[in-house]
């Protein structure tokens, strides 16, 4: 997947955008403050529909305006496709090739973008959340039907919460649990698989990113550590047994939303043992592997957009990282504020962005 061709209204201090994108490297500069990470929200609203900045689209709304429209021409072999997306502080409207669609997620199968920005280190320090998410990504692009399961097991879940928060719904629980067990296995299932696709991408990248340092990943299953045997009966059997403990806490305390991602750097949990400009590194290495890992026959590409490249890496990291970047062949969209420090070929295209207006250089 490509973009073509971006237009933005009403996003922050940009009132009206269009940039032609080449479809190697695209390098957005301007001071701070100008608007060009604004650029960078575009497309991520577009793509996830909020912005990687804040949870709030109102936060995104230029002051005074109602809404915010995305619009952008996209290729994916030899097909042409036209998409877009209209956000209030209320209302969502999302169109590809002038039809209505319903969800955000049909929307984001035509626009795989992953955002690296200096936030990216949380995925190595913050929340397990953040890592089932970083995997559960990989999977939805892989694998058509995960996300209707994934909304499955969010909807199981809520059901089995609800019988250990209400008791005249009790009586319930065993099938929920049952539910549960089934949903979560599959979860568990294309999780393993998109970790299997992963892993030799990331081997490769961390291998160009951190020298000789090693990376390696794993993932856990939600349940205790002491719980080998994942079958069916097994976790009944675990359930019934944390039954009480479940019913105190009025929610379940272990399964496939309790999962993480371990991340090992030189056999070490990396969030102990790795610097902030490992950690840096790490997430990078991480982030630009699950661009990788949507297509295994490297037909489709997605999308990579870096927030402020130069964000505490030193000029040897740098380097070594823009020479990674090119080797992939994928469409960047870089901001920085230093463009000299970043040289372009022939087919890359840089524009400049001052007071929220984007000028084509």
């Amino acid at each position: 997947m490509l973009l073509e061709q971006l237009t933005i209204h009403h996003c922050r201090i940009i009132k009206q955008a269009e940039l032609d994108l080449s479809p190697s490297m695209n390098l957005i500069c301007g001071d701070n403050g100008s608007g060009k990470s604004s650029v960078l929200e575009a497309v991520s609203i577009l793509s996830k529909g909020r912005s990687f900045r804040t949870a709030r689209i109102a936060d995104v709304i230029r002051n005074d305006e109602e809404t915010l429209l995305i619009r952008a021409q996209s290729i994916e072999d030899d097909n042409h496709f036209t998409i877009g997306i209209e956000r209030s502080k209320n209302t969502t409207r999302i169109r590809v090739n002038q039809q209505d669609i319903n969800t955000q997620a049909a929307l984001s199968r035509y626009l795989p973008v992953t955002i690296i920005d200096p936030n990216s280190i949380e995925l190595v320090t913050g929340s397990p959340s953040l890592r089932r998410a970083y995997v559960d990504w990989i999977a939805f692009y892989l694998f058509p039907e995960f996300h209707k399961i994934w909304q499955n097991y969010q909807r199981i879940l809520k059901q089995r919460n609800l019988c250990l928060r209400v008791p005249s719904y009790l009586s319930a629980l065993p099938q929920w649990t049952d539910e549960l067990i089934k949903s979560q296995t599959l979860i568990q299932n294309y999780r393993e698989r998109s970790l299997a696709i992963l892993k030799p991408q990331l081997a490769r990248l961390s291998g160009k990113l951190l020298d000789q340092h090693k990376l390696k990943i794993k993932l856990t299953s939600g349940f205790a550590q002491t719980m080998d045997d994942l079958s069916f009966e097994a976790q009944r059997a675990f359930y019934l047994e944390r039954r009480e403990s479940d019913i105190k806490s009025a929610r379940t305390l272990s399964g496939a939303h309790r999962a993480d991602l371990q991340i090992f750097f030189n056999d070490h949990l990396a969030q102990i043992s790795a610097s902030r400009g490992q950690l840096k590194l790490i997430a990078i290495a991480m982030l630009l592997a699950q661009s990788r890992s949507i297509d295994p026959e490297d037909k489709r590409k997605g999308i990579i957009a870096i927030d402020d490249l130069a964000a505490e890496l030193d000029g040897d990291n740098k380097q070594r990282l823009l020479k990674c970047l090119r080797e992939l062949e994928q469409q960047l969209l870089l901001t920085t504020t230093q463009s000299e420090l970043i040289p372009l070929f022939e087919g890359d295209r840089m524009f400049h962005v001052k007071h929220g207006n984007v000028m084509p250089s």
